[in-house]
């Protein structure tokens, strides 16, 4: 389980809201892939669920891949931007992928932590955290207004 303060420092200057009870039922890549019905990760021995055209290896490529399945694409920032979804890839001092996040209407992000609660923070609130950085950004026109 992990103790908020200790495994994301910025939490205590920015916000970051528990949206959710724990469940073991998805992860932080399903979240960021708007499932949150299986546990999503390219896992080498096919214990978690990863769509068969890709590539299952825990590369930043891989989860690029996942995402542009529901037409994502790269860009440059998570910067708000009026029509515009984004979703964070983050990496660990290796650039091995560690967590998604996805941007919601309001320019803050939702993310799963683990097997536990679904939150709502800042990009700052979890960097430099037990995930990482932010590193990789993707970004789809909304459906919604």
């Amino acid at each position: 389980m992990l103790i908020i303060p200790d495994a994301f420092p910025n939490t205590i200057n920015e916000p970051f809201i528990i949206t959710s009870p724990q469940t073991t039922h998805y992860n932080c890549i399903a979240w960021a892939f708007e499932d949150d019905s299986r546990w999503y990760w390219p896992d080498p021995f096919g214990m978690a669920y990863w769509p068969e055209n890709i590539p299952r290896t825990i590369e930043t490529n891989s989860f690029v891949e996942l995402y542009k399945l529901i037409h994502y694409s790269l860009c440059e920032n998570g910067e708000l931007e009026t029509g515009i979804q984004k979703i964070a890839i983050f990496t660990d001092n290796n650039s091995i992928p560690t967590h998604a996040a996805r941007q919601l209407l309001n320019g803050f992000w939702t993310s799963k932590l683990g097997e536990g609660n679904d939150v709502q923070h800042t990009l700052f609130s979890i960097s430099n955290g037990f995930y990482g950085n932010a590193t990789v950004f993707m970004s789809r026109k909304t459906t919604s207004q």
